[in-house]
């Protein structure tokens, strides 16, 4: 029998270790497990610091074939994404034309999303082509109110809506995105399936002593773990978390994350001589699970009304946990709808003081109340059949069947 060739394309892979380096990785690891013979397209590891370190780390039976390691990206986010789209564009091209005649199947990974229209021009019709949709970039952010900003969210937007029909098959990762694509895009709802994110993390206990250090047992640890940028609204959440320092002195306030913004946070928190709020660098990959049963709330912020452009794929890892969650988020999101469905946390509707607060003192409550065992039995069920790898896997390789009654049937929070 024939192996599947699979070309597959994304800046961020092993051994980038957060957020979507991580879901590609798991993913590739997944399609080779099921006989594929696997290329990557992908960059040298650069997020969330944006500074490029050279890899020749190898991962299983994978071909791996990285750029980018001479980069320099700007320290403005906009003309990061610039170059990071147009960098990528030209190594996808070249690397595909070279790749393109070994290919029956190609996944590509969105955003950046100029390089697809190149791919699209270089690969027969007789390859499938199957989008990932991570983020939609013109819905987060890039829609400024001035005719500079409005001119860049419409090359955005077309841009994006050209790399998305370019593909036969489109994966988002919610209800809300599947929706937001279809109608802001114009695309066939028939194309569209929701995955959400998967587990990255293997089952067990999370008792590791590599963090005892930090968060150490008595006090509680409220922790935000991850990137920090424009769509966490981090500057905001760091204003919440040095104000709810000063209100719950008992309790202690974590950030973890590396990155421009972060450094920029360091450097303030010295020039005041604050220790309010910890800030410590990204925890080792194997380190993860320990952190979230250590931590007594994970907060998941997002900017108010872009969560439709966006879903935090941490989310399941959180929940496997047994970690309550404080999400800021939209009401009508399915961040928030599995949030309220499970009953493992609260959900701020806004970035109001108050509120946030008021919301965090909930969850605190809660966290004391209910054993984190409970916590886990009462998500189990929703993590084996929402939130599944061989699932996505299935959509992928052709052999899961379609579902597009989300389009008539919008995501509303009990």
């Amino acid at each position: 029998m024939k192996m599947l060739r699979v070309l597959f394309l994304s800046p961020h892979f092993h051994p980038e270790k957060i957020s979507t380096g991580k879901y590609n990785s798991l993913l590739v690891k997944g399609l080779l497990d099921r006989g594929a013979v696997v290329q990557v397209i992908a960059s040298h590891p650069f997020y969330p610091s944006w500074e490029p370190v050279r890899s020749e780390e190898r991962f299983l039976a994978a071909s791996i074939h990285r750029g980018g390691d001479w980069l320099r990206y700007p320290s403005r986010p906009l003309l990061r994404r610039i170059l990071l789209e147009v960098w990528f564009s030209w190594h996808s091209f070249w690397k595909t034309l070279s790749l393109r005649e070994n290919v029956d199947l190609a996944v590509l990974v969105f955003p950046p999303n100029l390089y697809g229209l190149f791919v699209r021009l270089l690969l027969p019709r007789s390859i499938r082509k199957i989008g990932i949709i991570h983020d939609l970039q013109a819905i987060l952010g890039l829609n400024g109110q001035s005719w500079p900003g409005r001119a860049l969210n419409r090359v955005v937007h077309a841009i994006e809506k050209k790399a998305f029909q370019s593909c036969e098959k489109l994966i988002v990762l919610s209800d809300q995105m599947a929706r937001t694509v279809v109608r802001s895009y114009s695309l066939d709802p028939a194309k569209v399936i929701v995955c959400y994110p998967f587990r990255t993390l293997p089952a067990g206990s999370g008792s590791g002593h590599n963090l005892a250090h930090i968060l150490d047992d008595g006090p509680a640890h409220v922790v935000y773990s991850g990137a920090l940028g424009k769509k966490q609204n981090s500057l905001k959440l760091f204003e919440f978390f040095q104000a709810a320092a000063k209100e719950m002195p008992g309790i202690r306030f974590h950030l973890f994350s590396e990155g421009p913004l972060f450094s920029q946070l360091r450097r303030c928190c010295a020039s005041q001589d604050s220790n309010s709020v910890q800030l410590h660098e990204l925890v080792h990959e194997n380190d993860l699970e320990e952190l979230y049963a250590r931590s007594t709330v994970q907060v998941i912020p997002q900017v108010q009304s872009e969560s439709s452009g966006c879903f935090p794929s941490k989310l399941p890892n959180i929940l496997a946990a047994g970690c309550p969650v404080l999400a800021i988020c939209d009401p009508a999101s399915d961040l928030a709808h599995f949030i309220t469905q499970a009953s493992v946390g609260a959900i701020a509707v806004s970035w109001d003081g108050h509120e946030l607060m008021s919301k965090l003192r909930l969850v605190l409550d809660q966290s004391a109340l209910q054993k984190r065992e409970a916590r886990q039995a009462a998500v189990s069920d929703m993590l084996l059949t929402k939130f599944s790898l061989e699932k996505l896997l299935d959509t992928i390789l052709g052999s899961a069947p379609q579902r597009t009654e989300w389009v008539e049937s919008p995501v509303v929070v009990p």
